[in-house]
């Protein structure tokens, strides 16, 4: 059954209450995921059986009563909703949503003969032996086990493109788009991701281990 995601505002009644409506009748023909950054009304979503997903970075009750105070028409100055700071996290979780399954072809992937994590595997090393040859993610090499993938890169063309335009500090949105991206799809591919240095964040290199599901070290916490 295919997904449909639903951004709430979850500190908002109406908004709240017109969507779980709307997903009460689309549920018969989809997988209903309802996102939230927070508000009083998400427990009225999850009494309706619906799946929440708590996203990050979380409202804070200051930036709620803010909010609530622009959107009553209280106050006309609507700068300010969110810092540069949160908004360079909040972007790259919005974007993950729908573009990892797209980058990944999922849907096609799924429907392939085989095993699904193997299917992952070779998907993954094939996408990464293009952008060596395209010159902007090098995989100096890989290893295919029984039930993990790792490959090390050793460029980033994120990096690279934004250190040249003066903004470095946008070189690990690619980063935090893969931290928000991956466990949205690992359900799907049976695969729980490892990565715990980037070169974007410092380090001399990227390691990415894919674990088949249920063989990962208790570590995603230290995700990079």
């Amino acid at each position: 059954m295919k997904k449909l995601v639903f951004a709430v505002a979850g500190y908002n009644l109406a908004e709240t209450c017109r969507m779980i409506e709307i997903a009460r009748e689309a549920r018969k023909h989809f997988e209903i995921i309802i996102a939230s950054y927070g508000g009083g009304f998400e427990e009225l979503i999850e009494k309706e059986g619906f799946s929440l997903r708590r996203m990050e970075p979380r409202l804070s009750e200051k930036k709620r009563r803010r909010l609530r105070k622009v959107l009553s028409g209280q106050s006309l100055n609507t700068l300010g909703y969110f810092s540069a700071k949160e908004l360079g996290r909040r972007v790259p979780v919005e974007i993950a949503k729908t573009s990892m399954a797209s980058l990944y072809q999922l849907d096609d992937l799924k429907k392939c003969e085989g095993d699904i994590f193997e299917n992952f595997k070779k998907f993954n090393i094939a996408m990464f032996e293009r952008t060596t040859r395209d010159g902007t993610w090098l995989m100096e090499n890989y290893e295919d086990e029984t039930d993990k993938l790792t490959i090390k890169i050793t460029t980033c063309a994120n990096v690279e493109l934004f250190s040249e335009l003066g903004v470095p500090e946008l070189g690990k949105f690619g980063c935090d788009h893969d931290l928000a991206g991956y466990p949205i799809i690992e359900d799907d591919v049976d695969c729980e991701f490892r990565r715990m240095c980037t070169i974007a964040k410092g380090d001399d290199c990227c390691i990415f281990e894919f674990y088949r599901k249920g063989t990962a070290p208790d570590n995603a916490h230290l995700n990079k």
